[in-house]
């Protein structure tokens, strides 16, 4: 599984601090010395190079700003009508050593072939965080602001990633922000603000005690500290969107399938799909297997929902023609999905074809259209 997609729907940048570990300990070589910012993590999303065309979606050098002698910088922006993307630079101006791991330390022994142990690979220096808010810096609230206008969540799809490489004191956080997941479009040149600057004490930013700086609907307003502020042209790219909303149902024995909306943009094909569990399917999967998901010692963790009736089929989808061809071998599973719903995330498609489908494909690489789901 890619490691930039989770089958989980979680919220928060703290909240999603968890897997941001697992990805720092992952270490993937993908990622070298220097990293290429948001065309890698589209490649990477993907498993397919980001083709050149949407190369020029991506701005650079958008802000800098020096906070307690660290130099923040927004590196590259980049939104192609569905999804932001950020990256930016935390540098440490009184910190002398890289904050990156080598391949040495990320594999050990296990060196892989051709990779010389003292090469810096994709992963963060255990101190590396407590550095940055040693100085004071870095998120210290949950959010962005569009506009002046609050993102309080990182919506479901989301993620951040965060490395260091060779240079003292420096380490890079890449971000994709999935605004279409909470319904947020952007058009025009826009202020985006990220509460990435001095770090504020909490206590000054409760409701209960500064209802002042909560909008009527319970909204923070703009911090007026704390935050670093730039200007991004999102250069009207949703003109450029192809978006198909298909008729009808997908009706199996375990699930229904209805298409949400299949997107072409200019990065990526976004694919949502809504899903409801058959009830005798699920019916039947609770008489053998019981109500609930059980530890080791036995004891209720979660009830069993519908994923763990269809969840199998719906690893299995990917992207064919109506003969089921696949037509990214690579890129292979959903990005999320819940009891309610899936997401799937294909590299770009310049020339659609006359059908698409999502089809379950076995261990050989044969499809069963008898079990796929029409997109186009």
């Amino acid at each position: 599984m890619n490691k930039y997609l989770t089958k989980t729907k979680r919220s928060g940048i703290f909240a999603f601090l968890i897997a941001l570990v697992m990805v720092t300990v992952a270490c993937s070589a993908a990622f070298a010395e220097s990293t290429e910012g948001v065309a890698e993590l589209v490649s990477e999303m993907t498993e397919t190079p980001m083709p050149e065309s949407a190369a020029q979606l991506i701005q650079h050098d958008l802000y800098q700003e020096t906070v307690n002698n660290v130099e923040i910088t927004i590196r590259e922006a980049a939104y192609d009508g569905r999804s932001l993307f950020l990256e930016y630079v935390f540098r440490m101006l009184d910190v002398n050593e890289p904050l990156g791991i080598t391949a040495a330390e990320a594999y050990g022994d296990e060196l892989p072939e051709g990779m010389a142990p003292d090469q810096y690979v994709y992963g963060l220096a255990e101190n590396a965080e407590d550095l940055l808010y040693s100085h004071n810096v870095g998120w210290w609230i949950d959010g962005i602001w569009i506009d002046g206008k609050p993102l309080s969540d990182m919506p479901g799809g989301s993620g951040q990633y965060t490395s260091g490489n060779s240079i003292p004191g420096e380490f890079v956080e890449t971000d994709v922000w999935r605004l279409d997941n909470v319904d947020v479009y952007l058009s025009g040149k826009v202020q985006i603000s990220l509460p990435i600057g001095d770090c504020q004490n909490l206590d000054d930013y409760t409701m209960d005690e500064h209802p002042e700086k909560y909008d009527e609907d319970g909204n923070l307003l703009l911090p007026e500290k704390g935050m670093i502020t730039f200007e991004f042209d999102t250069k009207e790219v949703a003109s450029s969107l192809r978006t198909f909303f298909p008729e009808g149902e997908t009706v199996l024995p375990e699930v229904t399938a209805k298409v949400r909306e299949t997107v072409f943009s200019p990065m990526l094909t976004y694919i949502k799909l809504d899903l409801e569990v058959n009830p005798d399917a699920m019916a039947a999967f609770i008489a053998e297997n019981g109500e609930y998901a059980l530890d080791d010692e036995g004891e209720p963790m979660w009830p069993y929902g519908g994923m763990d009736v269809f969840g199998e089929w719906i690893d299995s989808l990917e992207l064919t023609d109506a003969a089921g061809t696949l037509l990214f071998p690579d890129s292979q599973g959903p990005a999320e999905y819940s009891d309610s719903d899936a997401e799937f995330l294909y590299p770009y498609i310049e020339e659609i074809p006359e059908t698409l489908y999502l089809a379950p494909v076995n261990d050989e690489g044969t499809a069963d259209m008898s079990r796929a789901i029409r997109l186009v």
